[in-house]
């Protein structure tokens, strides 16, 4: 591959079993199992028919998910769930605490500052806890309450069927935490708190390779150009400490520019 060549965030493999099939501007990843397809997120509205076309891209159907699995509840991560569940009929699932965004008990969604109406509310159908975890064949997903972002951030580590680990912190954008934001919606800072403890729970985890719930987190488009200059092996056990190094620095960052409320 030329690498002066520009090249476009599109579907890949990063693994056996592990898929991305979002945009540039969300992630959603695709897990193969022996029971069926999972997703993670779903993106912005606009992503549905890029979302299905991937999913097919990649050499699955639709009507193969299984499973749903939500970080948090901002609209640019469930806007597609309904649909996916309409081709499929899978199981959806999201934090106890946002499920409440979904459904419109608390108006969090980001709808409004990301300039989206309202979808339709809908409950999922399995409301997660810290530390619940499943299994879909070889394939086990634990999830680890690490609110900040929202009140019912989940994290993913997913151990696939070679017992590669990857993982994703589910949400670490700093918008939510800003004192603006918390004043609006009568929030608390307590949130950069928490955000803070959700890192070091996370950095007991041990994960081969990391994922983000939007691309440049992860530095999904440079693992994409690996892959197309060969690189069959995307593991990494240092990134996910330097991801979360890189988190600390920028929470204590804010906390020192924004006073609390």
């Amino acid at each position: 591959m030329d690498n002066n060549q520009t090249i476009e965030l599109c579907a890949f493999k990063m693994h056996e079993g592990l898929y991305f099939i979002g945009h540039e501007e969300v992630s959603v990843h695709l897990i193969s199992t022996e029971e069926g397809i999972i997703i993670l997120d779903t993106g912005y509205p606009f992503m549905q028919q890029l979302i299905i076309d991937n999913i097919y891209k990649m050499g699955f159907d639709p009507k193969n998910i299984i499973a749903i699995f939500h970080t948090h509840g901002h609209v640019d991560h469930f806007a597609n769930t309904q649909k996916l569940v309409e081709l499929s009929g899978a199981k959806t699932y999201i934090s106890r605490i946002d499920n409440d965004i979904l459904n419109g008990k608390v108006d969090l969604s980001w709808a409004n500052e990301l300039g989206w109406e309202h979808l339709p509310y809908f409950d999922c159908d399995v409301l997660l806890e810290d530390g619940d975890e499943f299994t879909f064949g070889s394939t086990k997903i634990k999830c680890i309450l690490t609110p900040g972002h929202t009140a019912g951030v989940m994290s993913y580590v997913i151990t696939l069927a070679d017992g590669t680990v990857a993982a994703m912190h589910g949400g670490i954008g700093s918008n939510s935490m800003l004192s603006s934001f918390l004043r609006k919606y009568g929030l608390s800072s307590d949130c950069r708190i928490q955000f803070k403890e959700g890192l070091t729970k996370l950095a007991k985890e041990k994960v081969d390779i990391v994922l983000g719930n939007h691309p440049e987190q992860s530095k999904t488009l440079e693992k994409l150009i690996r892959v197309l200059n060969g690189d069959t092996d995307l593991r990494d056990p240092e990134e996910w400490d330097r991801f979360l190094a890189w988190n600390h620095r920028r929470i204590d960052k804010l906390m020192r520019e924004e006073e609390p409320v």
